[in-house]
């Protein structure tokens, strides 16, 4: 899973999760600018690219590390 937060004043304000594959806001502030992400396709587009390029990649070689292993 890829996650990506965004802190103000050492508070969480908003996060993309890539289960969700989407914004999520937990302030005021927070959900204004998980709604103007989610509205902006390229940008979501973009940390769905993330999560592949990221996530997908290391899991397999982290994966063909552990089989190799005796």
């Amino acid at each position: 899973e890829y996650i990506r937060s965004v802190y103000f004043n050492k508070l969480e304000t908003a996060r993309f999760s890539s289960s969700v594959e989407k914004f999520v806001g937990f302030t005021e502030q927070g959900q204004k600018y998980a709604e103007d992400c989610n509205s902006d396709a390229s940008i979501v587009a973009g940390m769905r690219a993330t999560k592949e390029i990221v996530c997908q990649h290391y899991s397999q070689s982290i994966y063909d590390n552990a089989r190799t292993r005796p």
